[in-house]
């Protein structure tokens, strides 16, 4: 079975992420150095990510190269709060 993720569903997880780790929209958007605009529009699915976002975002979040791959192509993927610990898990 090929499922794709939507893009709506890739700005939800990177928003979970936002909340988890304490991290700003507007500090998210300099890191990619794309505006904040254009960061809202990828975050609510209007725009695409790029392989480049998910470098960033693999930086940015400290991420493995696995749990970002989960992120953007694994359609059951959650995102939850950890207690002792900030992570994405599955």
């Amino acid at each position: 079975m090929n499922e794709e993720i939507s893009n709506e569903e890739i700005g939800k997880r990177i928003k979970g992420l936002l909340e988890i780790f304490k991290i700003s929209r507007i500090t998210l958007a300099k890191e990619m150095n794309v505006s904040y605009n254009t960061l809202t529009k990828k975050l609510n699915g209007r725009a695409d990510f790029t392989f480049k976002d998910f470098i960033i975002i693999k930086r940015i979040f400290n991420l493995k190269y696995e749990t970002c791959g989960e992120i953007f192509f694994n359609p059951e993927f959650l995102i939850k709060k950890q207690e002792n610990e900030n992570a994405a898990e599955h």
